[in-house]
């Protein structure tokens, strides 16, 4: 997805865990979206040798990923319904130049997301 134009591309959420902490921050005025900040729960795979000793060491079974309030923003923003460019106009009108180039900083935030399988993108043709 390097060379991809990311403009009509729809981010979706991937159902996981998480939850809300903190008070709101800035935020639109949109339905579902409260400017608060978001914790990932994400439940680690383990191979046999793996759980084993997560047993004797008592690891926790969940990784808790509390993210920055513009990675927070972008989750709430991510609805199935929003392409790419609509979700950059809405966090460029809310965080001006902290979030400068609106553009490369929502695409690094999307393929962090990507990368933990918590996101996927799809274009507008594909998604149903």
């Amino acid at each position: 997805m390097e060379n991809e134009d990311w403009s009509k591309l729809i981010p979706i959420r991937i159902p996981v865990d998480w939850e809300y902490i903190d008070e709101p921050g800035i935020y639109p005025d949109i339905e579902g979206v409260t400017g608060r900040n978001v914790v990932l729960l994400i439940e680690k795979k383990f191979t046999k040798f793996e759980r084993l000793l997560a047993k004797v060491l008592r690891a926790p079974k969940i990784v808790r990923r509390t993210m920055h309030h513009t990675q927070s923003m972008l989750w709430e923003l991510i609805d199935g319904n929003r392409n790419f460019e609509e979700i950059c106009t809405i966090m460029e009108s809310l965080y001006h130049e902290d979030i400068s180039p609106v553009d490369e900083r929502v695409k690094a935030y999307l393929e962090i997301f990507i990368n933990l399988r918590v996101v996927k993108v799809f274009k507008t043709k594909e998604v149903v």
